[in-house]
C-alpha cells in the first residue's frame, strides 16, 4: 500500500467519524427540536381554539341542548384534524373526519395513537367544561424529517467526496518531494557517493536525506578500506612471496649450508609475511567496525600486564611500569586494548638501545584512560611524527610491517579516543587515550 493511500485512508476515516458524530448530533438536536415545535403547534392550536370557542360561549349556555345544536364542521388541513367534546363526550365540533380519527380516550396532554393504520400525534386540553383536541399525522412529520435529512445531506455528501479528492490531490502534491528524492537516487550511478543536498529538502525530509547520506559516507568509507585493503596486500605481499621464491629456488640449487640458510630465510619470509597479512586483517576489521569483545570490560592495570606479556619474556626486565593505585576499567574490548599497548611498547623497544629502559605510566585523566610509553631511542621530527600513522610507513631502518601505530591509531578513533606521539630529549613519547567506563 501507498503512503499516498495509507494517508487519505486514515485522514479521510478520521474525517468520516468526525463529520458523522457531528452529523449524528445535529440531527438529534434537530429531530428534537423538529418534534418540540410540532407539538407546540398542536397546543397553540388547542390553545387558539379555546380562546374562539369562549368568545362563542359553545357549549356552555343553561340549555344543555345547546351543544347538540352547536355542532359545526369544518374542511380538515392536510394531514390535521381538529375536535371539540363537551364534558359529557358529545361533539361540537370538529373538522371533517376527525369524529372517526379522534373518538376514543380524551385524556389530557400527548399522545401517540394508531388509529385505522395510521399514527397520530393528538394534543387534548381541557378547559370551561370543553375538551378540545388537535392532531397531526406522524406520517407528515416523518416526511417533514426526510426531507430535512435529505436536504441537508447532499451537500454532505458532496462536500465529503470533494473533501477526499482534494485531500488526495493535496496529498500527492505533498509527496512529490519524495518522488524527487527517489527519482534523484535512482538515477545515481554505482560509483555516485556524493552526498545528496540537504538544503533543498523539506524538514520532513531532512533527518532521512542525512541518514541516507551518513550511509552514503559509511559506505563510501568502506569501498576505500577495500581498495586499501586490496592495494596494501597487492603491494605488501609481493615482495615477501618473491623474497620465499628466489630462497627456496636457491635451496634446490645449492645443498649443505648454502640450503639451509637458504631455507632459514625462506621462513623468514613465512613469518613476516604471516605477520604482514594478520595486521592488514585486524586493521581492516577494526576500520571496518567489526565486532570484538565489546562487552568484556577490562582494567587498565590488566591491559598492561597481558600486554607486557604478549611483548616477549625477554623484554619484561627493559619494561618499566608505573601504575596509578586504583582500579579503572577500558570502555574498549579488551583485545584491542591489549594491541594498541603492545604495538607501542614493541616499537619502543625497537628504536630503543638494548640496555636502556623503557617507562610506561598509567593513569587517569578526565573521562579517559592514558598510557604513556617512553622510549630513549632517537626519536622524530615534527613532519615524521604526522606521517607515523600512515599505512607502512617505516623509518630508515625499515623494521616491522609499517602498520603497528596505524593499527594503534584506528583502535583510539574507533572508540574516540587519540594517539598523540611527542618528541622527548632523548626519545620519543607515545600517548594513548582511551575512554574509561564511568564510575569506574
Amino acid at each position: 500500500m501507498s503512503l499516498r493511500l495509507r494517508l487519505v485512508i486514515f485522514i479521510g476515516l478520521a474525517l468520516s467519524l468526525l463529520w458523522g458524530a457531528s452529523a449524528t448530533w445535529m440531527w438529534r438536536n434537530v429531530t428534537h427540536d423538529l418534534q418540540r415545535m410540532l407539538d407546540d403547534r398542536l397546543a397553540m392550536s388547542a390553545h387558539m381554539v379555546a380562546g374562539l370557542v369562549n368568545r362563542r360561549q359553545i357549549g356552555t349556555g343553561a340549555d344543555p341542548g345547546r351543544a347538540a345544536d352547536a355542532l359545526v364542521t369544518v374542511p380538515a388541513g392536510q394531514g390535521m384534524a381538529c375536535q371539540i367534546r363537551s364534558m359529557r363526550g358529545e361533539v361540537i365540533a370538529a373538522t371533517q373526519g376527525a369524529s372517526t380519527v379522534l373518538s376514543g380516550d380524551v385524556t389530557p396532554g400527548y399522545h401517540t395513537r394508531v388509529i385505522n393504520d395510521t399514527a397520530w400525534r393528538t394534543f387534548t386540553l381541557q378547559t370551561n367544561n370543553l375538551s378540545i383536541t388537535t392532531a397531526d399525522r406522524v406520517g407528515g412529520r416523518e416526511k417533514l424529517r426526510h426531507g430535512i435529512a435529505l436536504t441537508a445531506s447532499i451537500p454532505f455528501l458532496i462536500a465529503a467526496v470533494g473533501g477526499l479528492l482534494a485531500l488526495w490531490l493535496g496529498a500527492t502534491r505533498a509527496l512529490w518531494p519524495v518522488r524527487r528524492l527517489r527519482n534523484a537516487v535512482s538515477r545515481r550511478g554505482p560509483d555516485a557517493l556524493d552526498p545528496l543536498d540537504t538544503a533543498a529538502q523539506p524538514r520532513e525530509l531532512r533527518p532521512l536525506v542525512a541518514t541516507l547520506n551518513r550511509l552514503l559516507q559509511r559506505t563510501h568509507q568502506a569501498m576505500q578500506r577495500e581498495r586499501h585493503f586490496t592495494n596494501d596486500a597487492a603491494h605488501e605481499l609481493r615482495t615477501p612471496l618473491t623474497a620465499i621464491s628466489t630462497h627456496l629456488q636457491v635451496a634446490r640449487l645449492t645443498s649443505g649450508a648454502d640450503a639451509q640458510a637458504a631455507l632459514a630465510d625462506a621462513e623468514a619470509g613465512v613469518v613476516r609475511l604471516r605477520t604482514t597479512l594478520e595486521q592488514l586483517l585486524l586493521l581492516a576489521r577494526v576500520e571496518g567496525r567489526l565486532p570484538f569483545d565489546e562487552n568484556a570490560a577490562v582494567t587498565a592495570d590488566k591491559v598492561l600486564a597481558r600486554a607486557v606479556a604478549d611483548s616477549g619474556a625477554e623484554t619484561e626486565s627493559r619494561l618499566v611500569c608505573h601504575v596509578n593505585e586504583g582500579e579503572t576499567s577500558v570502555a574498549a574490548a579488551s583485545s584491542l586494548a591489549v594491541v594498541a599497548l603492545r604495538n607501542l611498547i614493541e616499537n619502543a623497544l625497537r628504536h630503543t638501545p638494548a640496555d636502556t629502559p623503557v617507562h610506561i605510566h598509567v593513569g587517569v585523566s578526565g573521562a579517559s584512560v592514558v598510557f604513556r610509553v617512553i622510549d630513549q631511542g632517537p626519536g622524530l621530527d615534527d613532519q615524521a611524527t604526522t606521517q607515523a600513522v600512515r599505512r607502512f610507513w617505516r623509518t630508515g631502518a625499515q623494521h616491522g610491517s609499517g602498520l603497528g601505530l596505524t593499527i594503534v591509531d584506528a583502535i583510539a578513533q574507533r572508540y574516540g579516543g587519540q594517539l598523540l606521539l611527542t618528541n622527548r630529549e632523548p626519545g620519543l613519547e607515545a600517548r594513548l587515550e582511551l575512554p574509561r567506563v564511568q564510575g569506574r
